[in-house]
């Protein structure tokens, strides 16, 4: 798992410019760069057989966003990276090292960070890509991938990779499911650090 900041972060002006169909270099002054690849809208059945779309193969079945790109720098046949808050992403499957900012950019044209996104090889340099919302907490919690916390009325437990724990419930966990009632179960999975994915339900 590694993390990797993006070079270069758009400022709100540049954001204006891009999303008025302006081209940014020039009308901040600058010598134009070669334009990014443009994604195209994803045939159906492609990224069907890529396992992105109907996700038989990777990644949950109702993506929030797919999409297929142009990266010719990147290997293997598949990459798994997850979006913070503030656009850096963190990389947990990928052969190399190549950078995955083409893959982001198409992406985040319809959807923003945070999410999670899976990406597989269709033909040649072409990938599909389908990404999914998800909802980032800091939980400064030292061991185990997985937390679960489940309540009902006064009575809790935290699980600890599957396994019950006497750990003290982070106050994170605890305040995300009492958001919805007496009753609810809380589950987190590590992103990176203290940073995890979360998602809680009402019992």
């Amino acid at each position: 798992m590694g993390l990797f900041r993006r070079k270069q972060q758009e400022t709100l002006n540049e954001q204006l410019l891009r999303e008025a169909g302006l081209d940014v270099n020039q009308m901040l002054g600058e010598a134009s760069p070669p334009p990014p690849p443009e994604p195209v809208e994803p045939p159906k059945t492609g990224l069907a057989r890529a396992g992105v779309v109907d996700g038989s193969a990777v990644g949950p079945k109702d993506w929030d966003a797919t999409c297929t790109v142009t990266a010719p720098a990147l290997m293997g046949d598949r990459v798994q990276f997850a979006t913070l808050p503030n656009g850096d992403l963190i990389i947990s499957e990928e052969n190399g090292d190549a950078d995955l900012t083409p893959l982001a950019e198409a992406v985040e044209r319809h959807l923003g960070p945070p999410y999670r996104a899976v990406g597989r090889r269709q033909d040649g340099n072409l990938w599909g890509v389908g990404a999914k919302r998800i909802q980032v907490a800091k939980i400064p919690f030292p061991t185990g991938e997985k937390l679960e916390f489940s309540q009902h009325v006064d009575e809790g437990e935290l699980r600890v990779d599957g396994e019950q724990s006497n750990a003290f419930v982070p106050a994170e966990l605890e305040r995300l499911g009492e958001m919805l009632g007496e009753s609810f179960y809380v589950e987190a999975e590590r992103i990176d650090g203290d940073l995890w994915e979360v998602r809680a339900t009402a019992l």
